[in-house]
């Protein structure tokens, strides 16, 4: 595991919410098969947040396998910082109010 902290804001909080929702109204159960995907990815995105590639600036993102999500987060001093998981579907100019 990273020596740094992983914080999850309450944006992504809320976007992880709504998402969990979503998948599960649409199918029993796809809401947690989700949530699970989203936990293995931040568990990647702490144990080397390095690792995935940069979009702009120090903004990263790592994707979610088998959901269209990712993971956008920055490394602050010894934090990592969460602001987004977003669908690829919405509007990118959402993640820049985050900032």
């Amino acid at each position: 595991m990273s020596s740094l902290k992983l914080i999850i804001n309450p944006f992504a909080e809320l976007d992880l919410q709504v998402a969990y929702e979503w998948y599960d109204l649409k199918k029993e159960g796809l809401g947690k098969e989700f949530l699970n995907e989203v936990e293995i990815t931040l568990d990647r995105v702490h144990q080397n947040p390095h690792q995935f590639q940069k979009i702009k600036k120090q903004i990263r993102m790592a994707v979610v396998k088998h959901f269209p999500f990712g993971v956008f987060y920055f490394v602050k001093n010894d934090v990592i910082n969460v602001f987004a998981i977003f669908h690829f579907s919405r509007n990118p100019q959402n993640l820049k109010k985050r900032l």
